[in-house]
C-alpha cells in the first residue's frame, strides 16, 4: 500500500487537472460516472462542475474529495460522498482513480479517509457503495476498508451506454 496520498476537498483551481484526468480516462469512466464525464467536457464546464460541488458541500448535500500523489498536485482520483439520508443517517460513496495509479493502495487509503470523515465529521451511522460485481478491483478496495456485502440489487443501474446492470451493495457501519 502507498504511504503517501493527500486527500482533501476539491478546489476551484483543480478544474484543469480534473478535466485532464477525466478526459484521459473518459472511455473507462463514462459507463459508471456519466454525470462527472458530462460535466467535465472541457475546462470551462469542469470549473462550473467544481463550483457546484463546493456549493453543495457547504449545504452538506454532496462532498467531493481529490486524491493527490503530492501536495499541490493535480487530482489523480476522486472520492464522493452523496445520496445522504439524514434520518438514518447514511450516505453513499463512489470513487475512481487514474489507471496508472491503480493497484498501489491509494484508493484504499482515500476511501478509508472518506469513511472516517463521514463518521467523525458528518455523524453518519452507515456508508454504502454500489458496485458492478465484475469490477473486482473496486470490490477488493471495499472489502479492505471493512465494507461487507449486503446483497445484489438486480437491474439497478443503467450505464451511459444503455446496459442495465446488477449491482452489489456493500456497507460499513460506524
Amino acid at each position: 500500500m502507498s504511504d503517501s496520498v493527500i486527500i482533501e476537498p476539491i478546489e476551484k483551481d483543480d478544474f484543469l487537472g480534473l478535466f485532464k484526468l477525466v478526459d484521459s480516462e473518459r472511455a473507462r469512466l463514462q459507463p459508471y460516472f456519466p454525470v462527472t464525464c458530462a460535466h467535465c467536457s472541457d475546462p470551462r464546464s469542469t470549473r462550473a462542475y467544481i463550483k457546484d460541488m463546493i456549493a453543495r458541500a457547504k449545504h452538506r448535500e454532496f462532498f467531493c474529495f481529490a486524491m493527490r500523489d503530492y501536495e499541490g498536485g493535480a487530482p489523480i482520483g476522486l472520492i464522493f460522498l452523496k445520496e445522504f439520508d439524514w434520518t438514518v443517517p447514511k450516505c453513499e460513496t463512489a470513487y475512481f482513480i487514474g489507471s496508472v495509479y491503480e493497484r498501489k493502495g491509494i484508493t484504499t487509503m482515500g476511501l478509508m479517509w472518506a469513511v472516517d470523515f463521514a463518521f467523525s465529521q458528518l455523524g453518519m451511522e452507515k456508508v454504502f457503495a454500489r458496485v458492478d460485481p465484475e469490477n473486482i478491483g473496486s470490490c477488493t478496495v471495499l472489502e479492505r476498508c471493512g465494507f461487507e456485502k449486503e446483497g445484489v440489487m438486480r437491474r439497478d443501474f443503467r450505464t451511459a451506454d444503455g446496459r442495465l446492470l446488477d449491482l452489489v451493495q456493500y456497507g460499513v457501519l460506524r
